[in-house]
């Protein structure tokens, strides 16, 4: 007789209701409750003695879509997309200006900066606009009073 594989001596286990399950959920704006880790345990006594099973269903860190193997390697969810990154691209990817994990695909390279997020990207854009009209308008209050005082 061929030897039973873990999945079927689980699903012989669950049949009798020894078998316990444990779900791991990210929430989030945009996870709407599906499981990232979703994990099958069970106890069987044979003629070779206890046996533990364990079976996890694995998933991905849907920001960078590395592999994630438990709770532990969920790192945050990105500022700009509200989805979940694994913990190494957490802290790789964090925005030097605001201090928040961001994925790879909502980051803009700023000159001197380096690597920011799409939030911070745009605050500095309007910075840069209003500046730019302060100080197109500052030399046109002065050309104008240069002129009407001639």
């Amino acid at each position: 007789m061929a030897e039973k594989s873990i999945l079927d001596e689980l699903h012989d286990l669950s049949k009798k209701g020894l078998t316990s399950r444990k779900i791991i959920i990210l929430r989030g704006p945009l996870q709407d409750g599906t499981p990232i880790i979703e994990q099958s345990e069970g106890s069987i006594i044979d003629e070779e003695g206890l046996k533990e099973l364990s079976v996890a269903t694995l998933s991905y860190a849907p920001a960078c879509h590395h592999l994630i193997h438990t709770e532990a390697e969920l790192g945050a969810i990105c500022v700009c997309c509200q989805q979940a990154l694994c913990r190494a691209c957490s802290v790789s990817n964090m925005c030097p200006i605001c201090g928040r994990a961001v994925c790879k695909q909502d980051q803009k390279n700023v000159e001197d900066i380096g690597m920011i997020c799409l939030q911070c990207h745009r605050e500095l854009l309007w910075k840069k606009i209003i500046s730019f009209i302060l100080t197109a308008g500052s030399v046109g209050i002065l050309i104008y009073l240069v002129l009407r005082f001639l």
